[in-house]
């Protein structure tokens, strides 16, 4: 669970993992909205707040932004909601687009984060490995349920140190020639065989790129559109895991699908925080 603020003056939210890590986010982004406070003159740096009566002078230019941007964070502290998850936002049923590298740290966080808050995790991924590896070193406990979808081998003698015999875990391989439609089936019988009432669902996406790639817009924007429908029904968070920013045609099917997606997310440094 995280902790969750929202600024009052925009969309911005963001979520970090304790109060401390908190500090600095509302601190940052309250001084950009009110950086027109912080004036230097005579050598001197001068705030005014403008929630409060409090003006503060400084000869250090840097000690007293720091200083402006706690005072700043005390104000909105109150406004911190504790034990909070990301998929709040969406009521535990939508769709998630997480910005991020599908290989990266960030990623990783976001996955961690999804998954542990979950019953059911079904995991589209171009490495099982790493997945189960994740799931394995950062959840206090592993989830109900989770299967692992692939066209690649989990190569299970690679991890002697893991009792798969103790792990509620199924590995599904998939024929790599199978497209986009017989994969979401897959996913749906995968629901059907393993979902109890109650459960929450976190259904993980992490060959968009490789949909996209390897068929053409309608068909990729179906996929997603097919299985959040299917979502519909049982209730439950899809995340797509893309980096837009690096493959110009998944921005650009990004952009008919943005109607579909619920939620955008990026991690920084261990923050997670709300895009667009």
């Amino acid at each position: 669970m995280m902790v969750r603020w929202g600024c009052d003056r925009c969309g911005f939210v963001a979520w970090t993992p304790d109060r401390a890590a908190m500090r600095e986010v509302t601190g940052s982004h309250l001084l950009a909205h009110h950086s027109e406070a912080v004036s230097r003159s005579d050598f001197r740096t001068t705030w005014d707040c403008p929630y409060c009566a409090t003006t503060k002078t400084s000869y250090d230019t840097d000690d007293a932004v720091e200083e402006f941007k706690t005072h700043l964070h005390d104000h909105v502290s109150s406004r911190i909601e504790e034990g909070t998850h990301i998929a709040e936002r969406v009521s535990w049923d939508g769709t998630v687009q997480v910005a991020a590298p599908v290989d990266s740290e960030d990623a990783d966080a976001l996955r961690a984060h999804f998954h542990a808050g979950s019953d059911l995790v079904i995991a589209v991924t171009a490495d099982p490995e790493r997945t189960v590896r994740l799931l394995d070193e950062e959840l206090a406990a592993w989830p109900r349920r989770t299967v692992v979808v692939s066209t690649e081998p989990y190569p299970f003698e690679s991890a002697p140190d893991v009792d798969f015999a103790e792990i509620p875990i199924e590995v599904v391989e998939l024929d790599p020639r199978l497209g986009p439609d017989e994969l979401g089936e897959t996913v749906s019988r995968i629901i059907d065989a393993n979902r109890v009432a109650g459960d929450v669902i976190s259904l993980e996406v992490s060959v968009f790129h490789e949909v996209v790639r390897s068929f053409d817009l309608r068909t990729a924007c179906d996929f997603v559109r097919m299985l959040s429908a299917r979502l519909d029904d049982d209730g439950g968070v899809l995340q797509l895991y893309v980096d837009a920013d690096a493959d110009p045609n998944v921005s650009t099917v990004l952009n008919f699908l943005d109607d579909e997606i619920d939620l955008k997310v990026a991690s920084e440094d261990g923050r997670f925080v709300r895009r667009g």
